[in-house]
């Protein structure tokens, strides 16, 4: 959650980023950090980055790569299949003066493509360019819509241009050439089928081991930009330089994917993050008054949980339309509003998934057997179609294993899947796609849907492809430790060198490190609801231990401890401070 040497985490933020994953611990596991060659070459002059960097890192080049702050020109958009065959189409239409009609998404991700191709648009044709946005709820279902098509051709659209979504919806495109119009799709979801040959297709997933494999469809908009911009338009900074401004766009839609801070992803999130900082776009400052967030010192983390929640939650409860206005919006009253809104709608976004979580958990206690499931499908009358994917990462956290839920209406149950590693949710979809009506997703989620009478079915049959998969069976907490630490090295210098370490996220997570045998000087619990814990350690480190306040009878009479956890730097009252954020710890018995 942090990105640069000088970067700091706010207390009151770490609450909401790591309570919803808090766990008792006990019988939990502690794997040891793979031993390091003796002959290793340096990684790091730093012998706790160097040891950090040598099991997550391949050389000490690509360490030095890795490290470097400085920021990255855009990566080559002609390694992305089929991106220059969709550029050169939508270079036609600006030429031409077509209407160009923009079809996304509702989610952050979906969003924040859309925002950013209409600028990046807009300015290519020197504001003159009528442009259409058409946005779907999530009543509509996901992808490309009939609809959607005929809102676009009645607005005058000669090309649509599918941003997150289209590689899959082959009826809608053959709708769009049946009434004369181009499709140029822009996607990263898995492509299981060949895409519709109506289109134009700019996928990662077409060629086999691309660079871009992780990217996501905020990212393949920046790289159609940056084309562009190769090809002499002005998609922002003038003709023919890379549209760096709009990075802050791509940033917040690829972390709000959950797509992976490795390769292409880590430079274009970095430099995104020094974008938003100093960004003057009034929406999203409006957005950061209404959350009581400072963008001045934003990290990856507050893009993930106060950000990429807050663009989400119009379109998980009614139209996403909101949150696309917000991002492109020029004036402050108008930002406002709209920051009051999508705020507001994030509140009883909040309402609805606690609503969700509580019908899951009656249904637990009134049949506690489920539990023994490797696959827990969860589904409930009218839940909020928008609410259920959040909810169903809420107790894969818990449960450890993969979670559905559905939301069934009218025969039909619609839902959200999320998995574990080494359970390919999609994967598993497909080998079971004869009793769907449809899915799609990633490795770690999907959607689906099918006719209610079929949820036992599925249910067999995913119990089945669990058990043949490499998935670890659901037991107590796993911990991979990155590195040990003397309590000693707990200092603010060391917490800034490990925050060179960021963006941290899906792919590259905060370093966990474990320190053993640190004097317990004393603990407490904490937080107005008295949930938290905080064990001071060595030299006064405070280490904050959030939804585990039970736990401080294990302390008494103890002292020493050993603790595993992520070294942050926090600012309260103008005093920066080094502070420990625990996922567990274990009193030292000897």
């Amino acid at each position: 959650t942090s990105i640069l040497a000088l970067e700091m985490t706010y207390v009151r933020d770490v609450i909401t980023r790591i309570e919803p994953m808090a766990r008792p611990a006990a019988g939990s596991r502690w794997i040891e950090p793979p031993p390091l060659p003796a002959a290793l070459p340096r990684f790091h002059e730093d012998p706790l980055l160097h040891a950090i960097l040598a099991r997550r890192l391949g050389s000490p080049e690509e360490s030095a790569d890795f490290l470097d702050p400085r920021p990255r020109p855009a990566p080559d958009p002609r390694l992305l299949p089929g991106l220059t065959e969709a550029m050169e189409r939508v270079a036609r239409a600006l030429q031409r003066g077509e209407t160009i009609g923009i079809f996304g998404d509702y989610d952050t991700d979906g969003v924040t493509s859309a925002a950013l191709l209409t600028l990046a648009l807009r300015a290519a044709s020197g504001g003159a360019q009528p442009f259409s946005v058409r946005l779907p709820r999530r009543s509509e279902g996901y992808g490309l819509s009939v609809a959607g098509v005929d809102d676009l051709h009645a607005a005058g659209a000669r090309l649509l241009v599918a941003v997150d979504c289209g590689s899959k919806d082959h009826h809608a495109v053959e709708h769009a050439a049946r009434l004369g119009m181009d499709v140029v799709i822009l996607d990263h979801h898995r492509i299981t089928e060949p895409p519709p040959h109506q289109a134009i297709v700019a996928s990662a997933q077409l060629a086999e081991g691309s660079p871009y494999a992780g990217i996501s469809a905020a990212g393949v908009a920046y790289l159609l930009a940056t084309a562009l911009a190769g090809a002499g338009f002005d998609t922002g900074e003038g003709p023919g330089n890379e549209p760096t401004a709009l990075l802050d766009l791509a940033m917040i839609g690829i972390i709000g994917d959950v797509s992976p801070l490795v390769g292409v992803n880590r430079p274009l999130v970095r430099d995104g993050l020094r974008q938003l900082r100093a960004t003057r776009r009034p929406g999203l400052r409006a957005l950061a008054d209404e959350g009581r967030f400072d963008l001045r010192a934003i990290t990856s983390g507050d893009v993930a949980f106060k950000v990429s929640p807050r663009l989400n939650a119009p379109g998980r409860l009614a139209d996403p339309r909101l949150s696309y206005e917000l991002l492109i919006c020029t004036g402050q009253v108008e930002a406002r509003r709209l920051a009051r809104q999508a705020e507001e709608a994030n509140r009883e976004r909040k309402r609805q998934q606690e609503r969700v979580l509580d019908e899951v958990e009656a249904a637990l206690a009134a049949d506690s057997a489920r539990l023994d499931r490797r696959v827990l499908i969860f589904s409930g009358e009218a839940w909020e179609p928008g609410i259920i994917g959040l909810a169903a990462g809420k107790l894969v956290d818990r449960f450890d294993r993969p979670v559905i839920v559905l939301s069934r209406s009218g025969g039909m149950a619609h839902g959200s899947a999320r998995s574990v590693p080494g359970f390919d949710i999609t994967e598993a979809l497909t080998s079971v796609s004869d009793l769907l009506r449809r899915y799609g997703g990633h490795a770690r989620a999907a959607g689906l849907s099918l006719d209610e009478s079929r949820i036992d079915e599925l249910d067999e049959a995913l119990q089945a492809a669990i058990a043949a998969s490499s998935a670890e069976p659901p037991g107590p907490p796993r911990f991979e430790i990155d590195a040990d630490a003397a309590h000693e090295q707990l200092t603010l210098e060391v917490a800034r060198r490990l925050q060179s370490l960021g963006p941290f996220g899906e792919g590259n997570p905060a370093p966990l490190l474990r320190i053993q045998g640190a004097p317990l000087r004393d603990y407490q619990v904490i937080g107005k609801e008295r949930t938290h814990l905080k064990i001071r350690i060595g030299h006064g480190v405070d280490a904050l231990f959030w939804g585990n306040a039970e736990r401080s009878r294990e302390l008494v009479g103890a002292r020493e401890v050993a603790l595993l956890g992520t070294l942050e730097t926090s600012l309260w009252n103008n005093v920066e401070r080094v502070q420990m954020i625990v996922r567990d710890f274990r009193v030292s018995t000897a």
